[in-house]
């Protein structure tokens, strides 16, 4: 008890029955016109729902623009991004050895080895040179290891013999198309 004789509880069921009282009696209430509570309630609310119905198809009708834009600008920034994947080295690689000029040959080979070189670094593959690079690679992640041992070992020639180790045309052409091979699987070019 507190000092006026009251309870320390709060009577919720009373509290409740008595929100439940002045709801029932607004509903029998009368408007001006005529108009009953309950009859106004269902109007405002089926205008509500047809408002909420028109926001939600117009949201989706939205929502399928947007994503068919953002599809068409995601197909080409693709698009672009898969021009811009043609490596600039590359193609001078390409340009040398299909010249006439033999030492555009030796060039060609030789930039080809650097570019394999720096993709194993980039990779985290270490080592004194390429050579010893090439070894430490596991051969299941690297299947055209092969390729680049023996593309690798033209380039030694070339850089070992000189001038003395002929070099031809066809053959530079086929050791380039071994590094082509290797750049490929790794998406150099």
């Amino acid at each position: 008890m507190n000092l006026f004789g009251a309870a320390d509880y709060l009577n919720l069921e009373y509290f409740f029955y008595k929100i439940l009282e002045l709801a029932r009696s607004l509903l029998y209430l009368q408007l001006p016109f005529g108009v009953n509570w309950a009859d106004l309630l269902r109007t405002l609310m089926a205008i509500i729902a047809i408002i909420l119905i028109t926001v939600i198809i117009y949201l989706i009708i939205r929502i399928r623009e947007v994503k068919q834009t953002s599809s068409f600008l995601h197909k080409e920034y693709f698009e672009v991004a898969e021009e811009k994947r043609e490596n600039t080295r590359w193609q001078e690689v390409l340009k040398h050895v299909n010249g006439t000029n033999p030492p555009g040959w030796r060039l060609a080979v030789m930039e080809s080895d650097s570019m394999l070189d720096e993709l194993l670094i980039q990779m985290g593959y270490e080592g004194e040179g390429l050579g010893e690079r090439l070894k430490k690679i596991d051969p299941s992640r690297f299947s055209t290891m092969d390729y680049a041992w023996e593309a690798h070992k033209v380039r030694n020639k070339i850089a070992h013999e000189g001038l003395n180790f002929n070099l031809g045309q066809y053959e530079a052409k086929r050791v380039i198309s071994l590094y082509e091979k290797v750049f490929q699987e790794f998406g150099i070019i």
